[in-house]
């Protein structure tokens, strides 16, 4: 990419097709999930990435998250500009700086799709511009004028670019919310208080007699009350309590004596992936930290 000032006009050329087909089949939250593990967002700085993921952390937060692009463009015209034009630069192949007398010749022309023969006819003999265009031409790019660097234009036909795909309009319980208020207290306190229990007895150097019962039972109900989870959670997080806490359960036995505790293991972990917000939690999860899970 060419230095330039943010008043230097700019010849642009960027995959204008790839562009609209984001707008039309893709969601905030898939771009901000994209974002967020690294499959977009290569062609942006560090700071415009920070930008365009508060961004679209916006949009979220206002029930926009799971609507296409195209329709956030449409319900804020504060923010959708700036978003459009972060995700153009991202599909920004090169740009030039522009003098004074070469974006007067090609001010107000419709270059989308400029071919180097068209440049003659428009006075324009300037290498780089024929080079760009010629590039522009052979991998199907399309080339715009812009005053400023972040002045991408929105397409004109906008309002009709209707989604090729259907949109899938998760249920409340599909996305994972981090508590807050008393919900959070709660959680936080359970936790702290089983971590404590099994701290309290190491650091006076002693090791806790039953670890797996009422620090792992606090730590556990905890996360329940954290994730608001379901009447499965619940009963998934108890089975899997309870494999530990059942008479003559012993971790240091072999593995065929610890068979009778695998019905109660397996029928724990499938109420676990029943309940919505646990299986919320784990997408939440591979969101953040990008895991290809």
């Amino acid at each position: 990419m060419s230095t330039f000032t943010p008043d230097q006009p700019l010849l642009v050329a960027y995959d204008r097709t790839r562009v609209r087909e984001l707008l039309r089949n893709t969601t905030a939250q898939g771009l901000h999930d994209a974002l967020r593990n690294g499959t977009f967002g290569a062609n942006l700085a560090p700071a415009e990435r920070t930008e365009l993921d508060a961004l679209l952390t916006a949009w979220m937060q206002r029930a926009l998250g799971y609507v296409f692009l195209r329709d956030a463009l449409l319900v804020d015209g504060q923010r959708g500009p700036r978003v459009f034009s972060l995700i153009c630069a991202e599909m920004t192949s090169e740009q030039i700086v522009l003098n004074s007398d070469l974006a007067a010749a090609l001010r107000g022309r419709d270059l989308s799709r400029l071919m180097p023969t068209d440049l003659a006819a428009l006075h324009v003999h300037d290498a780089a511009v024929m080079r760009l265009a010629d590039m522009a031409q052979r991998q199907g790019l399309s080339l715009v004028l812009l005053e400023t660097a972040s002045s991408y234009p929105l397409p004109t036909d906008l309002e009709r670019l209707l989604p090729s795909i259907p949109l899938h309009l998760p249920h409340a319980n599909d996305y994972f919310v981090p508590p807050t208020g008393l919900r959070r207290l709660v959680a936080v306190t359970l936790a702290v208080t089983g971590i404590l229990l099994l701290l309290i007895p190491i650091l006076s150097g002693t090791i806790p007699k039953h670890p797996a019962g009422l620090p792992l039972a606090l730590i556990t109900l905890a996360l329940m009350v954290g994730v608001k989870a379901g009447w499965a959670g619940y009963s998934g997080a108890l089975c899997l309590w309870l494999v530990p806490n059942l008479p003559g359960f012993r971790s240091d036995r072999s593995l065929t004596e610890l068979l009778p505790y695998l019905p109660l293991l397996l029928g724990g972990v499938a109420l676990l992936i029943y309940d919505r917000r646990m299986r919320a939690l784990w997408a939440w999860l591979r969101g953040q930290f990008g895991l290809g899970l």
